[in-house]
């Protein structure tokens, strides 16, 4: 009984964690607070790190994301089209930049919580 019991926990652990993996395997670039309403956020990145691909996840609420535009440090621009919804402990697709390993200035995302229920959504955003 025991055994099975145990064995049950570890494969539940294994599977919780399994989805969290990727983005913990990431570096972990910045975050922002959404409100309810249309909302623009900038997280600038200090310092000279170098990227070659992106994600954003959300926490705690969905998030509707109107735009979301990377801005590099050699004055280089790139549009994502990430113009969807992504849901509570979800992440949007991998990005990958254009010119391979980019250092980034700063990202610009437009957006908006869409649930009412108390609280706010978390967008993260990781680098790899």
């Amino acid at each position: 009984m025991k055994k099975t019991i145990l064995a049950t926990t570890a494969a539940i652990l294994l599977f919780t964690f399994a989805g969290v993996t990727p983005a913990l395997a990431w570096d972990r670039i910045g975050e922002r607070i959404v409100t309810d309403r249309l909302d623009v956020d900038v997280i600038h990145l200090p310092g000279n790190r170098k990227f070659s691909r992106m994600k954003v996840c959300v926490k705690h609420n969905p998030v509707h994301f109107y735009d979301f535009d990377i801005f590099f440090r050699n004055g280089g621009h790139q549009d994502v089209n990430v113009r969807s919804r992504i849901n509570a402990g979800a992440c949007a697709r991998n990005i990958d930049l254009n010119g391979g390993q980019r250092n980034i200035d700063r990202i610009k995302f437009k957006y908006e919580e869409t649930n009412w229920f108390i609280g706010r959504a978390e967008v993260e955003v990781y680098g790899e």
